[in-house]
């Protein structure tokens, strides 16, 4: 019996071994995962009334302009921003951008409607031949930077940006041709909000009126963060979705 007993020693310690490998990555795993869930118990609610005015005009600016490809519904995840729908670009050099260009610390859009200064491609001749131009260096700053899309994605927004002729990109500067912008007549209301101080967590709804009567309304949440970049504070957006909407 002892014979057997010092025989199978090496595989009870082998066995011994492998569980505790085994509870060591459980616990690993475990404690990965308590991380992410105290990162999201961090935020804490707060009073909408303490957002910032520059972060409710951030959101909304974003939500009044940006749209996605082929969608009835408002999307927008950083992390996707490869993924041929979230061309966030496109948005940001539109004819009315998603962002405010004043804050950023880059040449302001021109708009050109001189038909004697035709752009590069004469793309806008079917519009009258009036476009407008935009810093190349400062949409890509804005797309990467304020929006977190990689900096790899530039090419692809790009790419995609010339198939289906939204803009282009010539000498350091995106053209875009000047269509038809209508004032989106739009009311928003914020209704909840967490924050952890640099993280905020938005909800908020936006009403369409026609005259006096509200036509349409939806309700969104946003997800944004304050960023010190090159010295200055900006807002970022991380992710944004449409939770529902009605007529």
């Amino acid at each position: 019996m002892k014979h057997h007993a010092r025989k199978n020693r090496p595989f009870l310690w082998v066995r011994v071994a492998a569980f505790l490998t085994a509870a060591v990555l459980m616990l690993s795993a475990a404690s990965c995962g308590s991380g992410n869930t105290d990162k999201e118990s961090s935020l804490k609610e707060i009073s909408v009334e303490e957002l910032d005015t520059s972060l409710t005009d951030f959101l909304t600016r974003f939500t009044d302009w940006y749209n996605v490809e082929d969608s009835d519904k408002v999307f927008y995840d950083s992390r996707k921003a490869w993924d041929g729908q979230t061309n966030v670009l496109r948005w940001v050099i539109a004819n009315g951008p998603c962002v405010d260009w004043s804050l950023y610390p880059f040449d302001q859009p021109q708009e050109v409607y001189d038909q004697k200064k035709p752009d590069p491609r004469n793309w806008a001749e079917q519009f009258g031949g009036s476009y407008m131009m935009f810093d190349g260096e400062g949409a890509d700053w804005i797309t990467t930077h304020i929006f977190n899309a990689a900096e790899k994605d530039i090419a692809s927004m790009r790419q995609q940006g010339e198939e289906k002729q939204w803009f282009y990109f010539d000498d350091g500067k995106y053209y875009v041709p000047i269509g038809g912008v209508g004032d989106p007549l739009t009311e928003y209301t914020f209704t909840a909000a967490q924050s952890d101080g640099t993280v905020f967590s938005v909800e908020y709804r936006s009403d369409f009126y026609n005259g006096d009567i509200s036509e349409y309304h939806a309700s969104y949440r946003a997800e944004a963060e304050r960023r010190t970049i090159d010295g200055k504070d900006y807002w970022t957006l991380i992710q944004m979705e449409q939770l529902s909407d009605e007529k």
